[in-house]
């Protein structure tokens, strides 16, 4: 068996060097992802905070809507009534 040369080193340097480099991208993205899905939590929250919200609103509003007609079909009786008895008593 042969000893190792100059070159063989080197060669064997520079892949590490490259599984260096490899292993601290992957650091990095292992870093953004975690600062992603803290963001996205933060969001969906937010979001289901807002659906709360809307849904809120949308109950009242169907409340009121449900008001307004009940409130127009009294008023239509009772025009339509006064329209009547003034017709019998004429």
């Amino acid at each position: 068996m042969t000893a190792p040369s100059n070159e063989d080193f080197n060669r064997l340097e520079s892949k590490v060097d490259k599984l260096t480099d490899a292993v601290m991208r992957l650091v990095l993205l292992e870093e953004r992802q975690t600062n992603q899905a803290e963001r996205i939590g933060v969001i969906e929250q937010s979001i289901a905070d807002t659906d709360k919200y809307v849904s809120r609103v949308d109950a009242k509003l169907e409340r009121w809507v449900n008001r307004g007609i009940g409130a127009w079909a009294v008023a239509t009786v009772v025009f339509t009534m006064v329209q009547f008895g003034m017709k019998i008593f004429k």
